[in-house]
């Protein structure tokens, strides 16, 4: 699923597919069929577990922010931070890029995300704070 400069952003499509991998990874655990018409509410109750995955790609991928951000020998975070790649703009709605993904998730703006993800200790705890605030609890999201 490469989309040239569009390699980072998560549309809400990839999100259904990742949800629906889960529940299909849950479903062959339990050796449960399609045909037997159990709710994915009842699988996840048998399993005594929620859904983390989708979860777990958001969190990591603000861990991933903070890495790249701090590393001084590339400047191909700031680059894709920044979108500026040579690529022809495909027709329709243009889709969210990484840097507004990242803003929705933390409520910051990109200055604000580019100088704060330079202290590990301030960076993580808005990640806590954002995986809080979308019920997500970074611990368990990690195992």
């Amino acid at each position: 699923m490469l989309y040239g400069c569009e390699t980072w952003t998560m549309r809400k499509a990839d999100e259904l597919k990742i949800e629906a991998a889960e529940m299909w990874f849950f479903r062959r655990l339990l050796r449960v069929s399609w045909k037997d018409r159990r709710t994915n509410g009842n699988v996840l109750a048998e399993m005594g577990t929620g859904r983390t995955l989708l979860s777990l790609v958001k969190e990591r991928r603000l861990k991933y922010i903070g890495h790249a951000e701090r590393n001084t020998k590339t400047d191909l975070m700031k680059t894709i931070f920044e979108g500026k790649t040579e690529a022809k703009r495909g027709r329709g709605r243009p889709s969210l890029s990484y840097v507004d993904q990242v803003s929705k998730a933390t409520g910051l703006k990109l200055q604000s995300i580019s100088q704060k993800s330079q202290d590990r200790v301030i960076w993580r705890g808005i990640m806590k704070s954002s995986c809080a605030a979308a019920n997500i609890n970074p611990d368990d999201a990690a195992r």
